[in-house]
């Protein structure tokens, strides 16, 4: 219950537009355990980010996770931190992740832990061939595989890197990478529309429930996400911060440059 009441009560009352906090509604979970929340001029992005790495370690040594209260919830908490742009606070997230040894996730950990390394994402990306043709994925294990790893390249997309000129990982390069492997997804099993949820999901209007209830969306809940994003408010949008509207439309461009064709289905809701 520690864990959960630092979340409400103090993480995301500092990241109040974090849409993860909207997925997880750890109001209903806590119930009359939630403790008070903390005054946001209180808080401090640095020290916030320090506990939950503390944490994260602490959930990372932990062998059979499945014992620990409200396990399903922690799982779920742990993957939405996997498309955190600190690839350290992602990359515990993994480690917290494969504690779980999900069927569908641990065969491919090999191939999914490169991708949180600052220098070899992009190899990594060249040897995990998720297109339809390869049979590198088995069949059965792609529905729940693609969220895990869209939710980590999103994270990557969106880290600015370490800033120095001589990097070997330019965040250019980086997200030219990222959108040339999503867009060898399959588009006729909806295998992009993840994606295109993390996205959009800032834009979901707040009538809306975006409560999962696991660590995947059904594809229809899924689909049903992304087209309320095309609805949103103009009073709603006022509400959405400028850096992150301004994110998306960067984001957004890179896509239709990257991706083009491939997007056309949600060309009504992102445009």
């Amino acid at each position: 219950q520690m864990f959960f009441n630092f979340m409400l009560s103090q993480y995301y009352i500092f990241h109040s537009d974090d849409p993860d906090s909207r997925e997880l509604n750890l109001v209903e979970i806590l119930g009359e355990f939630r403790c008070e929340e903390w005054p946001r001029e209180e808080l401090g992005r640095k020290a916030l980010q320090k506990k939950l790495e503390i944490f994260l370690k602490t959930f990372a040594a932990v062998k059979g996770p499945q014992q620990l209260f409200k396990h399903r919830t922690l799982l779920q908490m742990f993957v939405s931190f996997l498309s955190n742009p600190d690839s350290k606070l992602a990359n515990l997230a993994l480690s917290c992740v494969l504690r779980y040894k999900l069927p569908y996730l641990t065969p491919y950990a090999e191939h999914v832990q490169p991708m949180l390394q600052k220098e070899g994402l992009r190899e990594a990306l060249t040897k995990f061939d998720l297109s339809e043709e390869s049979e590198l994925v088995d069949i059965s294990h792609r529905l729940d595989l693609i969220p895990i790893v869209t939710r980590i390249l999103f994270g990557r997309f969106l880290s600015r890197g370490n800033g120095a000129k001589s990097s070997k990982d330019p965040p250019a390069a980086r997200r030219a990478a990222i959108l040339s492997f999503f867009s060898g997804l399959g588009e006729r099993n909806g295998e992009i529309n993840y994606f295109i949820y993390m996205m959009v999901r800032a834009f979901i209007p707040l009538e809306m429930n975006m409560v999962i209830h696991g660590p995947t969306m059904p594809r229809e809940h899924l689909e049903k996400m992304i087209e309320s994003s095309g609805c949103i408010s103009s009073n709603a949008l006022l509400k959405v911060p400028i850096k992150r509207q301004e994110g998306f439309l960067n984001l957004l461009y890179d896509v239709i440059v990257q991706i083009g064709y491939g997007i056309k289905h949600f060309v009504p809701n992102i445009m």
